[in-house]
């Protein structure tokens, strides 16, 4: 048969039939068609489009998952178990290579010898994301990023080393700072009144988010409270507000000496409890839970969460004085 541009055209834009139904039909290879939809310049569909005209074809596009189908569970957990293995080996020839554990390998480059989680990923030839995951699985504490961002100087920067009250006299300083409070005063305004915070949702936000999902409990993200402070998680239907606080920024007792903390540690105690003591004023409750709570044991948090909201029914339930009279 003679293969012209006209036929492939029909058969494959007209008649919506796939590549390979056309090779069948023409009785020759795939790839020979592929050859002349080429030579031709015949445009093709896109991977998606493909999916939705022929799922007879595309198996995965007809709404079977592991929990659905036996043969994708099978593949799904011999897939993990295969993973899982050559992890294990690569993991190996590292500690091999480097006569250590895995696990103090990374608390020396990352702790000892201050490198960047990029640096031990380059270091021991591992993807970072793996590093990134297994600093997690051993409880190793990230830096805070105003560490990562002053290291990334360097000693021979003109800054290096160098503090504000270094620069200026007392009274320039003092100056300096009642200008930048104020302009940053401003911007936080203009930002919650446009609603564009946060740049982006921490991790465990994310994962607070899902499980208050999972329990179909009715959340507002970043609620605007009179244009004062922008909290993590309301329920407003029970003025309950949820706040994930990461351990080093918000000083967690258990890790950090509160009486003792650094000047950020020392900003943010001081605004945490006017905050808390403002939403009090105004009937919300709130709720504080720490990163290593939330890393941890994520079910406690939420069935605190729960245990919140059953108080606050009950304490509508309540009858009022006035309802007598």
């Amino acid at each position: 048969m003679n293969i012209t541009k006209e036929l492939l055209e029909n058969l494959y834009h007209k008649e919506n039939k796939s590549m390979r139904k056309i090779a069948a039909e023409l009785d020759v290879g795939k790839t020979t068609i592929e050859y002349y939809f080429k030579k031709f310049g015949i445009a093709r569909r896109t991977r998606e489009e493909a999916n939705l005209l022929n799922p007879e074809e595309h198996g995965w596009t007809r709404g079977l998952t592991k929990d659905k189908d036996d043969r994708i569970a099978r593949l799904s957990k011999s897939i993990k178990r295969s993973c899982a293995i050559k992890r294990k080996e690569r993991i190996a020839r590292i500690e091999k290579r480097f006569g250590k554990p895995i696990k103090e390998l990374l608390i020396d480059l990352y702790v000892n010898k201050k490198l960047s989680q990029e640096q031990v990923s380059k270091k021991i030839g591992y993807d970072r994301k793996i590093v990134i995951d297994l600093m997690k699985e051993f409880k190793i504490p990230k830096r805070p990023k105003y560490q990562y961002i002053s290291s990334l100087r360097g000693e021979k920067h003109s800054m290096f080393g160098k503090t504000w009250d270094k620069l200026y006299s007392k009274d320039d300083l003092e100056k300096r700072k009642r200008v930048s409070s104020a302009r940053f005063r401003e911007l936080t305004i203009k930002r919650l009144k446009n609603n564009e915070f946060p740049f982006f949702d921490t991790s465990i936000e994310i994962s607070m988010a899902k499980a208050l999902l999972k329990e179909k409990i009715h959340f507002i993200k970043q609620f605007n409270i009179d244009n004062k402070f922008s909290c993590d998680f309301a329920l407003p239907q029970y003025n309950i507000i949820i706040e994930c606080d990461g351990d080093y920024w918000h000083a967690n007792p258990k890790i950090y000496d509160r009486k003792n903390p650094d000047k950020r540690q020392a900003i943010n105690l001081k605004r945490d409890r006017f905050k808390d003591i403002y939403l009090t004023k105004k009937g919300w409750r709130v709720l504080r839970f720490f990163e290593s709570e939330i890393n941890e044991n994520l079910g406690k948090c939420v069935n605190r969460i729960k245990s919140a909201i059953k108080g606050r029914e009950e304490l509508k339930k309540i009858p009022s004085p006035i309802d007598n009279l």
